[in-house]
């Protein structure tokens, strides 16, 4: 088995390019409008929804553009792998995204959030 996509929400397609383009790298593959159709049959909401489809070395995401609020708590994420987590955090400071750090016993784990409100 392998793992195709991830898909998320972000109210804003201009928050989304810039995280996910401008931010992480990933380059913007296709721009979807999903029929409200099949977006009642696949998420039961009666509506067309922008999808931007972002990829690189083997990521996929796609990043619906929808105002919908999750119930909270909200635990949607991906993970990735960096090969230099300083630059990373600069690059973080450097375009004002949220960085959340956890620390249990021995290890520390970074989480950064997206720019949607």
């Amino acid at each position: 088995m392998q793992l195709n996509h991830v898909g998320i929400i972000n109210k804003s397609e201009e928050q989304a390019v810039k995280f996910y383009q401008d931010f992480l790298g990933l380059k913007l593959t296709r721009e979807i409008i999903l029929p409200l159709e099949l977006s009642e049959q696949l998420f039961s909401v009666s509506k067309e929804i922008k999808v931007l489809v972002v990829e690189n070395e083997g990521i996929k995401i796609e990043v619906f553009i929808s105002d919908f609020q999750p119930e909270n708590p909200n635990f949607t994420h991906f993970a990735i792998m960096v090969d230099s987590l300083a630059e990373l955090t600069e690059k973080a400071i450097r375009f004002d995204a949220e960085v959340i750090i956890g620390k249990h016993k021995d290890k520390t784990v970074y989480f950064l959030k997206d720019f949607s409100d």
